[in-house]
């Protein structure tokens, strides 16, 4: 019986280990992102408008990511297993309320417990967390007895890699751009056809939604777009399915110049290098990089590339952008929530090649001034490229240890276990 419950223990502490390391790097691949979804359950208590509200929710998200990984990290190690078994049911309990709350308030469209990679319904999200917290109470109930795959000399190894990699990791996702972007808008995506494609799926799902309702000799029946009935019946009028009003497009991008008039057309439409710099306030861009936005809008002119800046910001924060930095550019008005959706940066740049994205930068990663002539060149022959792996490396050498950890820990066992049946059998025969 007693190793019945260990052997659920064991369980138990693998499955919450694996999900929380799980959900805490999907959720540090993109630092802002997590900040953001942080903002929508605080809204109630602190506005996103607030003084300090930003620099909060980045903490918080900071905190969250970092905790949830190294939580997860730790039970899987063996290490504090007593303290991290109690921080895991507390989390866990805190976790199952939120989702809870969501549940039956629906505040948010989805939970973020994954970050962009997966997204769950508030039931799916609440399941979850009710199947995770009884495991982490029998976690609990073991902690004592659980196996660890390190002695007390060898453990601060694995502990201090998993908690510098984490760090390392969320401060490179912050300071440049997603390790991996889940969004919509990553780099090698065809904006021109994707948004061509949806809107046409969108047109089929109105056709298919929209019911026409005609009446005949006192009768009314309700007819689809492609079986309308003849000239003797009389049309009423066309009804919607009710849940059409909730669809929410994938790709909410649709930029409006100073006329109003809508500029997807433009953007997507031309052949070449179009190059989009993208803040959703010009009041909280940084400032770090005013020469080399110059010089990247400088030489794009002389190169023949439209050059477009895209915000949400009011018209009296684009004159003061323009009195401060010297801006010339066109400024195109796009909603703050498809800007911080195209891009983590303020500002950041997207470069489109035919509507399709071919790169995406952080300022920090702008073409310093004397770079950006050869930058702008390399545009018409660049390929779509990820981020550098460099940011992975401290835990990717955790995971090596972890799987190094759990080899040796089995090969002692089997050892232990032959040369103990061995003895028994020299025993026996005696």
């Amino acid at each position: 019986m007693i190793h019945v419950r260990h052997t659920l223990a064991e369980v138990a502490r693998v499955i919450v280990g694996l999900v929380f390391v799980g959900s805490g790097l999907l959720k540090a691949v993109d630092p802002v992102g997590t900040a953001l979804k942080i903002s929508q359950y605080l809204t109630p208590i602190l506005s996103p408008a607030a003084a300090g509200a930003e620099t909060i929710t980045l903490a918080l998200s900071f905190v969250l990511c970092g905790s949830e990984f190294l939580l997860g990290a730790f039970l899987l190690m063996g290490v504090y297993r007593k303290f991290c078994a109690r921080l895991s049911v507390l989390f866990m309990l805190m976790m199952t309320a939120v989702t809870l709350y969501t549940l039956i308030a629906n505040p948010i469209s989805d939970c973020g417990c994954f970050g962009d990679a997966i997204q769950l319904t508030h039931l799916e999200s609440f399941l979850k967390n009710v199947v995770l917290l009884p495991l982490s109470i029998l976690v609990l109930r073991d902690a004592r007895a659980l196996r660890h795959l390190y002695s007390r000399r060898e453990r601060w190894v694995p502990a201090v890699l998993s908690v510098v990699g984490i760090i390392y990791f969320m401060a490179e996702n912050y300071r440049h751009l997603p390790y991996i972007d889940f969004r919509p808008y990553a780099v090698g995506t065809n904006l021109r056809e994707a948004i061509a494609k949806e809107e046409a799926s969108l047109q089929r799902v109105l056709l298919g939604a929209t019911k026409y309702i005609y009446s005949k000799d006192g009768k009314t029946k309700a007819f689809e777009a492609s079986a309308l009935p003849d000239s003797t019946w009389t049309f009423v009028e066309a009804r919607q399915e009710a849940d059409l009003a909730s669809y929410k497009p994938r790709y909410d991008f649709n930029p409006v110049d100073s006329l109003g008039e809508p500029a997807v057309s433009t953007l997507l439409d031309s052949e070449g290098i179009t190059l989009l710099l993208l803040s959703p306030s010009w009041r909280t861009a940084s400032q770090a990089v005013l020469d080399e936005i110059s010089e990247l809008h400088e030489e794009a002119s002389r190169l023949g590339y439209p050059f477009y800046g895209v915000t949400a910001s009011t018209s009296e924060e684009i004159a003061q952008w323009r009195y401060l930095t010297g801006a010339s550019y066109p400024m195109l008005q796009l909603d703050a929530t498809p800007i911080r959706t195209i891009i983590r940066s303020q500002p950041g740049l997207v470069v489109l090649r035919d509507g399709k994205i071919i790169d995406k930068r952080a300022y920090a990663d702008f073409p310093s001034v004397e770079g950006v002539s050869t930058y702008l060149r390399s545009l018409p022959q660049m390929q779509p490229h990820g981020p550098s792996a460099t940011r992975t490396y401290l835990l990717w050498a955790w995971a090596a240890l972890q799987l190094l950890a759990f080899l040796r820990f089995w090969a002692r066992k089997l050892h232990l276990t032959v040369h103990l049946h061995i003895k028994k059998r020299l025993h026996l025969t005696k």
